[in-house]
């Protein structure tokens, strides 16, 4: 499967750039691992919730998808 187009959230954008430059990438490249492996990653869904995290640190990525149209 190609990589799956990615689509962020105002709220996302505006914490993203407060992080710092090392913690900016790391997050970065753990999306672009997950959206590379959409379909086949672990998902781990939140509790009560319809979506999903993905943690890097000390940060909880919460999203959501659609593997069949490979948006993430």
């Amino acid at each position: 499967m190609n990589a799956a187009t990615r689509v962020f959230s105002r709220d996302f954008d505006a914490d993203f750039l407060k992080l710092p430059a090392g913690l900016q990438t790391r997050i970065q490249a753990k999306i672009d691992e997950l959206g590379a492996s959409l379909d086949c990653h672990p998902h781990v869904r939140l509790n009560g919730l319809s979506c999903y995290r993905l943690r890097v640190g000390d940060y909880r990525i919460v999203y959501d998808f659609d593997a069949t149209k490979g948006v993430l």
